[in-house]
């Protein structure tokens, strides 16, 4: 018998009123009993910020978003062609690369000069070098251990895409690789930045078709929407600070030297005793200053390519809205908040079949299980009432919460979408063509439901 977690999909009766306002709290107990009229409980779990510095920071960050959001939604989305953040995200970026360079030149210099030691050294500068080269992304070895779909295994998904960024005037997916999470990205990867799509299933398993090609919309909008942090310059020198930092951390050998002593029970002698460990101190030390240095860098590009990548975001979503609709855009903001969905019903499902009947070997009895946990989500999403999905909204509210760090808060795009003026999309597909990207779903979704459970 297939695992089904069942629920109304619809606002149950009121529940008993509330003690600030006297209105009716939402009835559902799966979820968080709240007031709808004033908010009280909306955000039960919320954290305040500690310390006047926190709390000064953190209305800063409020005041810069509300400070874009009104920008965006009274001149729109278009960038300035160069404003004095860019010109610095650039400058730095140029620093970065010249360190590389300096290395890379004064290796191959040194290693002419006709001198064993400094040859060595020479050879060390180009290790070095090696060493710290960003890596562009991915390569295509490691995209082909995930589960890449392939123009000639799903022509349908393919074309649409190809169809989507040739209206909006970008490149189409090279590569289309699918995973269980609760998200999608847009990145380019190696020198001639081939574009690689990446659909997260739980999201797009739990969204209708219109919101479907809004995914799409927004992730390869990206290629369009002018973000200065995917273009090569800037990408490849965030991309080597962060080689940098992870070399530079002091942490790295501290660890590798606890994991030899755990390993062999004793700790690493040297003949020199007191003057080893102060060298190695020093080392420490020295790495350690590298490593903050390195990071200080890195949080300065970030910062000064961060209204750019918010602007660029709202940019997407205007794209996506241009393919699917406003409508169907503004129900995938909503949707954005119910990524914890996909873990409660994992967390259900394996609870169980932890009861559910084995052979001597210790598998399932009921083979079903294994592939039907799509089915388990849907059901489960569908079921979450319109008032758990407003109250997840105002969260994004109260606390400025976002996809994640590199977008504005949900609330506001969810906000800016809906201001959009009305709209038919430019692309809408029979049920036949859905029908056929389905099924050229259809294998991937087995795996990686087969995988989760």
């Amino acid at each position: 018998m297939t695992t089904t977690i069942t629920a109304e999909t619809a606002d149950v009766a009121p529940g008993p009123p509330c003690a600030a306002c006297g209105s009716a709290l939402t009835g559902d107990e799966r979820f968080v009993v709240w007031c709808r009229s004033c908010g009280w409980n909306a955000h039960p779990n919320a954290t305040t910020a500690k310390g006047r510095g926190d709390r000064f920071q953190r209305k800063l960050n409020r005041a810069a978003e509300e400070r874009l959001y009104q920008h965006v939604t009274q001149h729109g989305t278009a960038r300035p062609s160069l404003d004095a953040a860019r010109i610095a995200a650039y400058a730095l970026s140029a620093v970065v690369h010249l360190v590389t360079v300096a290395l890379i030149c004064g290796g191959v210099a040194m290693v002419l000069v006709p001198h064993i030691l400094v040859r060595l050294l020479g050879v060390f500068l180009l290790l070095l070098a090696w060493t710290m080269r960003p890596r562009l992304g991915p390569s295509r070895k490691t995209l082909r251990r995930r589960r890449v779909l392939a123009p000639d295994a799903a022509p349908a998904l393919h074309a649409l895409c190809a169809r989507i960024a040739a209206e909006l005037g970008t490149a189409p997916p090279h590569e289309i690789v699918v995973h269980s999470g609760y998200n999608a990205s847009y990145s380019r990867i190696g020198l001639r930045r081939r574009v690689v799509l990446t659909l997260g299933l739980s999201l797009w398993e739990t969204v209708t078709p219109a919101e479907q090609l809004a995914i799409l919309g927004h992730e390869l909008g990206h290629g369009a929407n002018g973000d200065s942090r995917r273009g090569l310059w800037i990408s490849v020198a965030l991309d080597s600070l962060e080689e940098w930092y992870h070399m530079f951390r002091p942490g790295v050998a501290m660890q590798r030297r606890h994991e030899m002593t755990r390993r062999t029970g004793r700790g690493v002698r040297s003949s020199t005793g007191g003057l080893a460990w102060l060298g190695e101190m020093f080392a420490v030390a020295v790495m350690a200053v590298l490593a903050e240095t390195t990071l200080l860098l890195y949080r300065l590009l970030s910062r000064l390519t961060t209204l750019s990548g918010r602007r660029a975001e709202y940019r997407a979503d205007e794209l996506a809205a241009r393919i699917a609709g406003p409508e169907a855009t503004a129900g995938l903001m909503q949707a954005l908040p119910l990524g914890s969905s996909a873990r409660f019903v994992r967390q259900q499902r394996a609870l169980s079949n932890r009861a559910a009947p084995r052979n001597q070997r210790g598998q399932l009895l009921d083979r079903t299980r294994q592939t039907d946990f799509w089915t388990d989500l849907r059901e489960y999403v569908g079921s979450i009432p319109e008032s758990e999905r407003a109250r997840r909204i105002l969260v994004s509210q109260l606390d400025d919460s976002a996809v994640d760090a590199t977008h504005p808060p949900t609330h506001l795009r969810l906000s800016h979408v809906r201001q959009l003026p009305p709209a038919e999309p430019l692309i809408v597909l029979s049920a036949d063509e859905w029908a056929a990207i389905d099924a050229e779903l259809a294998p991937a979704r087995a795996a990686i439901a087969r995988d989760l459970t």
